[in-house]
């Protein structure tokens, strides 16, 4: 990296690029170029001959990760294959990978998505004799990582989950199986357990990076910590301001910690904000000012000035879809605004629906962020099970997901018997069903044998195929095909055979990307397992379709972070939404990081700033009087307008409006 690319950062981004030895806290407002430090930081460590085996930069999506890592290619114009940047979570399957046998599984372990777990705990209250269908499964497993990561523990309220915990626990160790939680926690338990362990990793990761760190966990703080304090040269990046995730264990008190753990540490603020104007940066100054628990910063930008925020109060949510798809046309001709400009923001997905009824009316195209992902599709999810199946054949939810699928005529009372059999002898159902189809005096019938044999013949040929070096693709493919899948989809969609062809299309996508994953030169283990741990670090937001250009972003706030657009409207914001009435019922604290979400919102735009908040609302049957948000009296008057709507156009400013249209188009 040249010395002209360090001209081009302000003093206190330079100041953070070029300090690179002992403990380093980074407070990064929104928009102030976080990204940028973090990279010529790695770029800058590489220039002065620090081994790229030596760094570790670790952030919270995939996404982050990929966007980090072709920054730093680009800048150093190297490979970097020695280089580490990954998640918290993919950084813990690395570890475990290596040294998971010490705690007992064995190598090849599966990784439980929420689905999987899902599936698990259905099976596991079957067997306590509970009825899965009156359980909620979704609290039980908030409460299960609640307790597993010492966010709460049991008490009266909880307790009665606390037997299905333990057979859940049991279950997952059975299967040779962990979940999300584990990826942080185990690696934790290693190196606790074994110093040895913990000193390779501390010889070899010297430089430690973490971005978001405001996002952090309490126990991916520590994991951080164990191997930060061998050479204490830790450098984290952060906004407390910015910290919105506490429903699942973020912690911006991580920076207080940081700053009673390194008191030797060099305290960086980067305050300038490089993305959005001066009115909207001080109307987010004043709102978070509010806040007592945050590190003081005040963010500025060069840009001057800037349109006043527009507030409007529709009568109610037709009204208010209505309004925003309006200002959204209007915008198209009188601002040269494209639809990808344009992020629509909601603190809830309740309030999505509307909003896309609005939108198809209008025939303003859009996408919604956050969706259900590519790999969340049953078909996806079923071939998917048939790979982990061959890479760990004690993977129960996967035998039990497709010993049917396509059907077999392996009916529930063969797969009681099979359970059954399996738990006296503490084995698995794929163990268990080997054992009977070799045995003479199975309690199976010669079909079910004849049926079970046949999978599991299929199973071990392919598990052979799946394992030889970049055939995953043609072995996946193959699969498909002697399953008769497309056979299996016609059947099952008989009244709907597009929605066969669309399914089975999705298998084509899912063939051409194992192939264009294993032909990647820069991915060094194109393996079985390796594509597995892949797959299920994979999160909704890793998967969006980034090929859908030219639609208007609508998302909830959460799903914002990290984003920003030309335009934004932020809608729904009442008293009861924003801040969200549950949330404040649930701990009065929780208001902190509700003005802290309005803070993200508001710092999502660039240019301009719409914000409405209905007069009533229909919630669930009911049509309730609505009141502004709290948060919108904190912002100075002056920094706002009550929006009135344009004036139709005249005949001469249509055609010039239209011309200007057609020009853009044709500039593309």
């Amino acid at each position: 990296m040249h010395q002209d690319l360090l001209s081009t950062l302000n003093l206190p981004q330079r100041e953070a690029v070029t300090t690179l030895e002992g403990p380093l806290l980074i407070l990064a407002g929104a928009g102030s170029g976080k990204t940028r430090v973090i990279t010529y930081r790695i770029a800058f460590m590489l220039q002065k001959g620090i081994p790229q085996q030596a760094i570790l930069a670790m952030t919270f999506t995939n996404k982050a990760a990929r966007e980090m890592q072709d920054r730093l290619k680009s800048l150093t114009q190297r490979k970097l294959s020695n280089l580490v940047v990954s998640t918290f979570h993919a950084f813990g399957v690395m570890v475990l990978r290596k040294h998971i046998p010490l705690l007992g599984y064995r190598e090849n372990f599966s990784i439980y998505d929420t689905a999987d777990q899902m599936a698990l705990v259905k099976e596991t209250a079957r067997e306590l004799k509970l009825d899965p269908d009156s359980l909620e499964l979704g609290k039980a497993l908030r409460i299960f990582s609640s307790i597993k990561t010492h966010r709460a523990s049991w008490d009266s309220s909880n307790e009665h989950f606390r037997p299905l915990y333990q057979e859940y626990l049991s279950h997952l160790k059975a299967y040779n199986a962990v979940d999300f939680d584990d990826l942080i926690l185990l690696p934790i338990e290693i190196f606790t357990g074994y110093p040895e362990v913990l000193e390779e990793y501390r010889k070899r990761f010297r430089y430690i990076l973490v971005d978001e760190f405001q996002d952090t966990s309490m126990q991916q703080y520590e994991l951080l910590k164990l191997i930060a304090d061998g050479s204490r040269n830790v450098c984290v990046v952060g906004d407390d301001d910015q910290s919105i995730y506490s429903w699942r264990g973020a912690n911006y008190k991580n920076i207080e910690r940081f700053e009673q753990d390194y008191p030797e540490r060099k305290e960086i603020k980067l305050e300038q904000n490089y993305r959005s104007t001066n009115t909207i940066l001080e109307a987010a100054n004043r709102v978070i000012a509010n806040n007592r628990n945050r590190k003081h910063k005040n963010l500025w930008s060069r840009v001057d000035g800037g349109r006043p925020i527009e507030v409007q109060y529709p009568e109610n949510e037709r009204e208010e879809g209505a309004f925003i798809s309006r200002t959204i046309k209007s915008l198209l001709f009188t601002d040269r605004i494209t639809y990808e400009d344009i992020g629509v923001l909601v603190r809830t997905n309740a309030l999505l629906r509307d909003l896309e009824e609005a939108f198809l009316s209008e025939n303003i195209p859009y996408r919604i962020s956050g969706g259900d992902s590519f790999y969340q599709r049953k078909e996806i999810k079923d071939i998917l099970a048939y790979l982990r199946l061959m890479g760990n054949p004690d993977d129960d939810v996967s035998f039990l997901r497709i010993i049917n699928t396509p059907r077999r005529g392996i009916g529930r009372k063969s797969l009681e018997l099979l359970g059954e059999a399996a738990r006296q002898h503490e084995c698995s159902l794929y163990s268990i069903a080997t054992l009977m189809c070799q045995s003479t005096d199975a309690p199976l019938s010669g079909k079910v044998k004849e049926e079970l044999g046949s999978f599991l013949s299929l199973i071990e040929t392919y598990r052979e195929k799946a394992l030889h070096p970049r055939q995953l693709a043609l072995t996946v493919q193959s699969l498909i095909t002697e399953l008769d899948y497309w056979g299996y989809l016609v059947q099952e969609y008989q009244k709907n055979d597009q929605i066969a062809k669309w399914k089975f299309h999705n298998l084509e996508i899912l063939v051409q990307s194992i192939g264009d994953w294993e032909k990647d030169p820069e991915n060094l283990s194109p393996g079985l397992y390796s594509y597995l741990n892949r797959i299920s670090l994979l999160t909704r937001d890793d998967i969006e379709e980034e090929t859908e250009k030219g639609k208007v972003n609508l998302m909830t706030i959460h799903a914002a972070k990290g984003l920003e657009f030309r335009v934004v409207f932020l809608a729904g914001v009442e008293d009861g939404i924003l801040p969200h009435a549950r949330s404040l019922e649930e701990n009065e604290v929780n208001l902190e990081e509700e003005r802290r979400l309005f803070y993200v919102a508001l710092t999502r735009a660039k240019e301009k700033l719409y914000i409405t908040a209905c007069k009533k609302r229909r919630i669930l049957r009911d049509i309730q009087e609505m009141i502004p948000s709290p948060f919108l009296e904190e912002i100075p008057p002056d920094l706002l307008i009550l929006h009135t709507e344009e004036s139709p156009l005249t005949r001469e400013e249509a055609k010039n409006a239209l011309a200007s249209l057609k020009q853009r188009f044709a500039e593309r």
